[in-house]
């Protein structure tokens, strides 16, 4: 009778004002259905969804324009495998969702509540996956962990549907396997590339190096250090590889994002005079993630190497890490930065929470909170360019009015400013 009246409760809650509902189960995350009120949050955002002036050219916009498109062409079965080939697409959920979204209707809008569905699923599980084993109080600098955490991969990254879906899918299929050396999960890291975003393809080599060699701690920790100093690829050497033995599909579809001019280019601007936002927001996670990484290596590692669970995270972090920083100096390849970020806050968040804290790891945390702090600040602030008034003042009624119509909250308060 008592989950009965819990659960009326928080769809009632949740109907009256979503936002306020999500903040409160982040606060109380160990209550029944929190999980879920992130997701049916996830859902309203796609429901309320913004297209602002700075996320007009963002891959979402594309995807949505799609649909109006196709049901326009009353496609059949057939017709759609063609027009699938046509994309040019080694992946395939994201025409499949615009086709089945034109089959009932033209408006873009509806796909996005579609993504939200999707998308939410995921993060929401993947998010919970580390709070459901959080043991004891909450510590204060467990909360600012937390909090990068959840910005790691936002809830508005769905603006890059397929890529950060991919990333979101993947972390879902490694955390049981890495945590609790569950096997059958890794599907759905082995699906991904086919279904979501064909890039992590490549992502798959860590795992399957990982299955092959087991816990090599110092092996990959020696790794990782060369992929610091040595982190760009040969992109003469790498393009031939992927033209000799990949796919001619997947030939075709990454040549844009190999192509040697566009590399250069990335390359040089990383060296450009930057304003800080733009240098601290990129890099400044990276930095502090890597101080605790050094530390964790440093001081703890055999301490580490008794637990077993964290023994197996630790070891794939310091693989997948030093794989993300190869591919950080090809065009779009920085993105498994995001992944690696996740992974490894995950694992900082369970050893600090659940252990007791050394000295030298409390004085890390004094050292660098202000710095995570100022990464969360600037990852709240790309919240505003897809998120409406009505995302944070509206609720699943109010928000049927204004549906496809909603103004971001950065045009909103440029349009107040000027």
């Amino acid at each position: 009778m008592y989950s009965v009246r819990k659960k009326s409760y928080h769809l009632l809650y949740f109907f009256l004002q979503p936002f306020f509902t999500v903040l409160y189960y982040l606060r109380n995350f160990r209550a029944p259905h929190a999980k879920n009120v992130m997701w049916l949050f996830a859902i309203f955002y796609g429901l309320t969804f913004a297209i602002g002036e700075e996320n007009s050219n963002a891959d979402i916009v594309r995807y949505m324009a799609e649909v109006p498109m196709i049901e326009k062409m009353d496609m059949g079965i057939r017709d759609f495998l063609f027009y699938y080939k046509s994309t040019g697409e080694f992946d395939i959920l994201r025409s499949i969702l615009a086709f089945s979204v034109a089959l009932f209707t033209d408006n873009g809008f509806y796909l996005i509540i579609v993504y939200g569905i999707i998308y939410g699923f995921f993060f929401s599980r993947n998010m919970w996956f580390v709070l459901d084993r959080l043991e004891g109080k909450i510590k204060p600098f467990t909360r600012i962990l937390l909090l990068c955490l959840f910005l790691s991969i936002p809830l508005w990254s769905m603006n890059g549907f397929r890529f950060w879906t991919a990333a979101h899918v993947f972390i879902y299929g490694l955390l049981p396997f890495l945590y609790e050396k569950k096997k059958k999960p890794l599907i759905w890291c082995f699906i991904t590339p086919f279904v979501f975003h064909y890039s992590f393809l490549s992502a798959l080599m860590p795992i399957v190096a990982y299955l092959i060699l087991g816990n090599r701690l110092r092996l990959f920790y020696f790794m990782f250090i060369f992929s610091l100093l040595f982190s760009e690829i040969n992109i003469k050497s790498f393009n031939k590889a992927v033209e000799n033995y990949a796919p001619t599909a997947l030939v075709e579809r990454s040549s844009g994002y190999r192509d040697t001019d566009k590399v250069e280019e990335l390359r040089e601007s990383a060296n450009e005079h930057k304003v800080w936002y733009a240098r601290y927001y990129k890099n400044l996670m990276k930095y502090l993630l890597l101080i605790y990484i050094f530390t964790f290596y440093s001081l703890y590692k055999h301490s580490i190497k008794k637990d077993k669970e964290l023994l197996r995270m630790l070891c794939f972090i310091l693989l997948f890490f030093g794989f993300s920083n190869f591919f950080s100096s090809i065009p779009s390849g920085y993105r498994f930065m995001n992944v690696s970020n996740l992974l490894t806050l995950s694992f900082i968040v369970l050893y600090y929470q659940n252990n007791p804290t050394p000295r030298v790891l409390y004085t890390v945390t004094k050292l660098t909170g202000i710095f995570f702090i100022l990464v969360s600040v600037v990852n709240l602030r790309m919240s505003w360019y897809s998120f409406s008034v009505m995302t944070l003042a509206g609720n699943p009624l109010t928000a049927i009015f204004s549906f496809g119509e909603n103004l971001s909250i950065n045009d909103v308060i440029k349009g107040f400013l000027n």
